[in-house]
Order: structure tokens, then C-alpha cells, then sequence
């Protein structure tokens, strides 16, 4: 292997290379330490045979001849991320090791130019190969998930027009919402099917951790980051984002706090932007409703903050085995959408053998999708913890370069695993 590094092909060229370069690279048996690198040793054997797989996927259309179009939407922080130089920001762990981060934020006087630049392989690769192997012409819509769902749903829709035939869409986490965004603004003849993997549908209270600097993908994130803390990348990078806030719950349940007002929220710690909070519920209306097209696999069966309260010590936390880690099913479903669940984690939800089985069977109208359509919630009592029991958590700093093979596929899993989406 070539000793020069990033894009040139050596340690970290993975990172920096493009979709179309790693998938090449994973079906020709090339780059086989820049891929492990990323994928993780034993993902990367079973990537590297679906490659192959996917290269010769047979057509699957109407009179057996023509591929069907699909475009997968991935989840919050599922997109690439590309500064003007055509450098990626997000993911690349040595960039955010220097503190790079800083410069996703979208407010402060100096923006940076930003751009989506694919999809984040580790999550969204083996649901793509296996499309492709079953013969559907399976393709990412990446964007800057930083934006909100409005401005990421028009873009969606530009692009199924664009496309002139009918395609389906197979979106995870936030990118469920991008894609009834689109289905409010495109003919629906231009969507043949909408398959939601653990969308917040009626928001989710992950985003408050994270709007906190208390989330646990955030407190990993931050020590890769040898120059910012957790609560220094919430309140400059994380509470610029409109669609983060685009995630929370527009609407308080009973008894519930109205996470929308930005005086119910603590008065130490990152405060959320108010305007960014007023728009909300005027963006969060202009998703399509429910109809026969669209069907959702739910995760469940792990540990998920369900609720919010204030306290005198700012935020407290219930949480049950009533989600996926990140959305819990109460909020993830809607009236007049059919779901279907799966004993699997959010951030694994397009990336779970099963799941993408079923995906494709309920891309075909199969409804023997093999996941159950019902889910007895659990019944045990609910833990509660706050932001202070969070913050207390060991966060000493990771050195990127200075870890081993295994300790860096080790890293990679857990931030990968733990993402908003």
C-alpha cells in the first residue's frame, strides 16, 4: 500500500474517498487496510461479497427488464460533509481530532462552505449492495443534514422530478421526514413507495441531549476532539442546526414540557437558539401525511429517553425499553401508518440483515416482510437520570493517532452505533 496518505491512498484514504471510490475499491478486493480501517474486519468480508454481488444484480421491474429506482435517504449526521477544498469534515476522524468540528457550525461570522459529498458507508452500504444485488437501482440522496427538513425535503423533490420516472424512497431516522417533505410537493405518481426506518415522526428527545452537550454520541464525539468539550461543541456547532430542532416533539404530550418555548429550558448550560425554535411547527406541517405508499420499521427493545422535565438542576430524563436508543415507538408512530418492529438499535436500523430483507420484500408489496406487526410495550417501572449524572461521566480525551488498528475499529463502531440519525 501506497505510504502517502488521505485521498492518495494511503491510512485514511477511506475517509476521505468517494462512495463510488470505496465500493469499487470493496468489490475489486483493493485498499483492503484503508477499508478495514472503516468498516471493521469482519463488516468489510461481507461488504466486500456483496460488492461483487451487486455488480451483478439482475433487473427487477415490470416485465423483468427494467431496475427499479430507489434513492435511500439517510439519517441526521448519515451524510458526508466536504469543506470548499473537497476535504471531508464529517466523518474523518483525524479532522476532527485537530477540531474541525468548529467549522460545521452554521452561524458566526465566517460560515464555512459546506457540502454533502454521499453517504456515511459504515451505516448505509450493505443496505445499498443488497438493493443493488436484488436488481433495484438503489442510489443515496446525501445532503447537509445540518439544514432544515424544508429546504432538504425541496431538494429531495427536485431530484425525483428530475428524474422523470417513479422511484421509492427508503429513508432512515430524520430522513423520513425529508421524504414526506417530498411527498408534499411532488405528484404522487413520482413515488411509488415510502419506507421509514425509526423516523421521528412526532419528534424525539435525543435532540435535547444533544442540544445539551449531555448525549452520549456527543460526549464520545467530543473526545476525538483534543480542542473543544462537549458543552463548547453543543453551544457554537450543534444548536446552529436547524434541523436538529427540527426533530424535537412540535407538540408537548400531557404533562409533558413545550420543548418549542425557550423558556422551559434550563438557564445554565448551551441554550437553544429561539428563532430556531419558533419554526418548528410551521416546517414540521409541511410533511405529507401517512398514506397507503409508505410503511415504517420501528426499532425497540432498548433503553430510550421517553420523557423530559425540568428540575432545579436543569433537565431530568425518563427512560424505558420502549424505543430504539434514540426515537421512542410512542413518537415514531402516526395514525394511518402501518409499522412493522425489530428488536435493534436506531443507529443500526439500515444496516440490520433482517431489517434490509424486509425493506425489500415491502419494496416489492410483500407484505411477509418477516418483522412483526405488533409490539407489547414494556411495562417496568422507568429509570430517570439528569444532565449533571450525564456530564459526570469519565470523558478523558481519545488521541486518534495514536491508537492501534483494533482500537480505531473499536472507536469507529461506537460512534457509528450511537449517531442521532
Amino acid at each position: 500500500m501506497s505510504t502517502t496518505r488521505g485521498r492518495h491512498g494511503g491510512p485514511g484514504w477511506a475517509f476521505q474517498a468517494t462512495n463510488t471510490a470505496v465500493l469499487e475499491a470493496l468489490a475489486r478486493g483493493e485498499r483492503h487496510e484503508c477499508l478495514r480501517e472503516l468498516f471493521g474486519a469482519r463488516a468489510l468480508e461481507e461488504l466486500s461479497t456483496l460488492a461483487v454481488a451487486a455488480r451483478r444484480g439482475r433487473p427487477r421491474g415490470r416485465g423483468g427488464s427494467a431496475r427499479r429506482r430507489v434513492l435511500i435517504v439517510p439519517g441526521m449526521m448519515g451524510s458526508r460533509l466536504s469543506d470548499a477544498s473537497n476535504k471531508a469534515l464529517w466523518v474523518d476522524p483525524a479532522r476532527i481530532r485537530a477540531g474541525h468540528l468548529m467549522r460545521l457550525a452554521l452561524s458566526g461570522p465566517r460560515p464555512c462552505s459546506i457540502r454533502a459529498a454521499g453517504a456515511v458507508l459504515p451505516s448505509y452500504a450493505r443496505l445499498k449492495l443488497t438493493l443493488a444485488a436484488e436488481g433495484f437501482d438503489a442510489r443515496f440522496f446525501a445532503y447537509d443534514w445540518r439544514l432544515g427538513i424544508d429546504r432538504i425535503g425541496a431538494a429531495l423533490a427536485a431530484r425525483i422530478r428530475a428524474g422523470g420516472s417513479p422511484v421509492s424512497l427508503v429513508a432512515h431516522s430524520m430522513g423520513g421526514l425529508v421524504a414526506r417533505i417530498a411527498a408534499k410537493l411532488v405528484p404522487k405518481r413520482l413515488i411509488e413507495r415510502v419506507i421509514m426506518l425509526g423516523t421521528p415522526n412526532q419528534g424525539a428527545f435525543a435532540p435535547v441531549l444533544a442540544l445539551r452537550g449531555t448525549y452520549p454520541f456527543v460526549l464520545r464525539l467530543s473526545r476525538l476532539d483534543l480542542a473543544h468539550s462537549p458543552e463548547e461543541l453543543a453551544a457554537s456547532v450543534f444548536c446552529s442546526f436547524p434541523g436538529l430542532y427540527q426533530l424535537l416533539p412540535p407538540a408537548p404530550a400531557p404533562g409533558e414540557i413545550d420543548l418549542l418555548d425557550p423558556r422551559s429550558w434550563p438557564d445554565s448550560g448551551p441554550q437553544p437558539d429561539p428563532a430556531l425554535l419558533a419554526r418548528v411547527a410551521g416546517v414540521r406541517r409541511g410533511m405529507a401525511t401517512p398514506d397507503s405508499r409508505m410503511r415504517h420499521v420501528v426499532g425497540v427493545n432498548r433503553n430510550t429517553v421517553i420523557s423530559v422535565r425540568r428540575t432545579a438542576a436543569g433537565f431530568e430524563y425518563g427512560s424505558s425499553l420502549n424505543g430504539d436508543g434514540t426515537v421512542p415507538v410512542h413518537l415514531a408512530r402516526l395514525s394511518g401508518l402501518e409499522c412493522y418492529f425489530a428488536d435493534e438499535a436506531h443507529g443500526e436500523l439500515a444496516n440490520n440483515p433482517r431489517i434490509i430483507a424486509a425493506v425489500g420484500a415491502l419494496l416489492r408489496d410483500d407484505q411477509r416482510c418477516g418483522l412483526p406487526a405488533r409490539f407489547t410495550p414494556s411495562r417496568g417501572a422507568a429509570g430517570f437520570f439528569d444532565d449533571a449524572q450525564l456530564r459526570a461521566a469519565p470523558a478523558d480525551k481519545i488521541d486518534w493517532r495514536n491508537l492501534d488498528s483494533v482500537q480505531r475499529e473499536a472507536v469507529l463502531a461506537e460512534l457509528d452505533g450511537g449517531r442521532m440519525s
